[in-house]
Order: C-alpha cells, then structure tokens, then sequence
C-alpha cells in the first residue's frame, strides 16, 4: 500500500476523529495502510491467543470465515481499528481488486473477472445482457487486450 491512497492522501484526514453514523463514511486517524497493519496484527494477536499459537492463514477455512463473520459484526476491536471498519474496508478493496481491470494493478491474469464470468473491456456484448442464466461463451478481455 505504499501509494497515494494507502497513505491517504487522497482522502480528508483532519479530523475530527469521532465515530459516526456508518453514512459518514471512514472516521478513523489511520491511512488505509495503517488501519491494514494494525488490524492484522491484532487480529493474528488475537488467533495466538484462542487458537493454540496459530496466525489467521494457519486456520481452517471455517475457522478463518467463523473469524471474518466476528469482524463483520462488530463484536470485538483490533487494536485501536474497530473490526467491522477493518472488514469494510478488506470487503471494499477486495472487490475493487476483482473487478478492476489488471491495468490497476489487480485482478491478476483476468482470475476474478474468469471466476465470475464477466467480460471486461469487450466492446460488444450487449446481446447477452437479457440473456439471464446463459453462459457467456467468450472469456473477459483487458483495456490493454489481454485475455484470459
């Protein structure tokens, strides 16, 4: 995250730092990069803690969507980053990762738009749009032409 945004230059980050109602968006002190360092630490802290030494990538996957959904509640911190912030913003920069084009730096090799079956940047695709349940026969392409 050692861009523009992870270090949060491109958003306000003035103050005041109070929590808010969720429609007041991000309220926290921390640039993206931060809130990321700090709520991981904590939340591999806290698998030592409850799960016999082990860091979050070692659980099971149960466990780790048991943990994400605890996050995704609120119902404990990590650290000084509140959990349910931390989910959001994993939530919001993972699905920006998937359905960015790899020009962006993300959705690497076209996999998030493959795994989905979006098209990408194809110029014509407008007769499958009405077409609901039906496979789209064509894999995705790139802005630069790459494809799947």
């Amino acid at each position: 995250m050692d861009t523009p945004y992870g270090h949060g230059e491109l958003w306000y980050m003035s103050g005041p730092f109070k929590e808010g109602a969720p429609n007041l968006g991000y309220q926290l002190s921390l640039p993206p990069r931060d809130l990321y360092r700090q709520a991981i630490a904590a939340a591999n802290t806290y698998v030592r803690d409850h799960h016999q030494g082990q860091t979050f990538a070692q659980l099971t996957i149960p466990e780790q969507i048991a943990l994400l959904k605890l996050f995704e509640q609120g119902t404990m911190t990590l650290g000084a980053v509140p959990a349910h912030t931390f989910f959001e913003q994993l939530r919001q920069n993972t699905l920006e990762g998937v359905f960015s084009d790899p020009l962006y730096g993300g959705n690497k090799a076209l996999a998030g738009w493959t795994l989905l079956g979006f098209p990408g940047a194809r110029a014509d695709f407008m007769d499958w749009v009405n077409q609901k349940g039906a496979p789209y026969p064509f894999g995705p392409v790139s802005i630069s032409g790459e494809t799947a």
